[in-house]
């Protein structure tokens, strides 16, 4: 069979069903080895559904290429709020502010506890790297103080912390982005662009300066290709910058332009693909595929309102224990 026809076909199959087939001969492990490495899923949650969207199918047809995912444990709450992502495990809030660690690939989940009630501009989710234990860690933050969930292996459940930071910052409304190890919001200070982080190594909030670009604070930041980039709006197009080495503010430097955009004013970068396409959520309204090559987007979908929200994540097998 010609390895196009066979990858198309594989590329379908959900994760569990892909990690049994490499198992068939060396042909097929190095075939599929390549579809598991390569792609990205995009998580969407609403009042009426949770979607993904098979980055392996983004030239296929695009209908083709979402699926409806069950909730985590058949919940009938209309609210779930994305809190992060990270292994392919999902972190989400429900209406009652408590919250779950869920894979949607295989539909395990573990739910956390939480007496935080309150709404939260910013948040994330991702590895315990200041033990050798592992686990997870949970930020939510305000406008004056973050919260830390950090799993607590003796106690077998989150402990939550509080961290405060005195500067009035105006944060947008944000899921944390993990490079280097690090979670990371935007934010600005009066006229200057913030990038907030959460040292997860030493478990303390720090900071440094976003694009030197004066026009606009309403920036949006992403990860491409494992270093932190950021998107703001210049005149009638939109930016793409890129922090070449991490934490030198002087390394921000200048990548794309992106067009066609004229009447929003967000894009959140949410995966790059393999051809150099651009998955971008754009005001919170729907999801777009734009490509840099012909200077055209594709609307892939629809969001309903400011209750939906987008992530991306790499789909795998990992168990939510917490």
């Amino acid at each position: 069979m010609d390895q196009y026809i066979l990858e198309n076909i594989l590329s379908r199959l959900p994760p569990k069903d892909l990690y049994t087939c490499q198992r068939v001969c060396k042909y097929w492990y190095s075939i599929i080895s390549n579809i598991i490495s390569s792609p990205f899923s995009i998580l969407i949650t609403s009042p009426t559904a949770v979607l993904n969207y098979n980055a392996c199918l983004s030239n296929e047809d695009v209908e083709k290429a979402w699926k409806k995912v069950p909730k985590p444990g058949g919940m009938h709450t209309k609210y779930i709020r994305l809190i992060g992502s990270y292994n392919g495990l999902i972190c989400l809030r429900y209406e009652d502010y408590n919250m779950a660690l869920w894979n949607p690939c295989t539909g395990l989940f573990k739910t956390v506890k939480n007496n935080f009630q309150i709404d939260y501009p910013f948040c994330g989710f991702g590895p315990n790297s200041s033990t050798a234990a592992g686990g997870y860690v949970i930020v939510l933050g305000c406008k004056y103080f973050v919260r830390i969930g950090v799993m607590n292996d003796k106690l077998g459940q989150y402990v939550w912390k509080s961290i405060q930071h005195n500067k009035d910052y105006v944060y947008r409304e944000s899921i944390g982005v993990l490079v280097n190890g690090n979670l990371h919001w935007p934010a600005c200070w009066g006229i200057r662009k913030k990038v907030i982080l959460y040292n997860l190594d030493e478990g303390k909030l720090e900071e440094f300066k976003g694009p030197d670009k004066q026009e606009t604070t309403n920036f949006r930041i992403g990860n491409f290709k494992g270093n932190l980039c950021a998107t703001f709006k210049d005149g009638r197009m939109f930016e793409i910058w890129v922090m070449k080495d991490y934490r030198v503010e002087e390394s921000w430097m200048w990548l794309y332009n992106i067009e066609g955009f004229v009447l929003h004013d967000a894009l959140v970068p949410l995966g790059f693909l393999k051809n150099g396409d651009i998955i971008i959520e754009v005001d919170r309204r729907f999801i777009a595929r734009y490509s840099f090559a012909y200077k055209t987007a594709k609307v892939l979908r629809f969001l309903r309102g400011t209750k939906s929200s987008a992530v991306s994540f790499v789909e795998t097998l990992a168990k939510p224990n917490i």
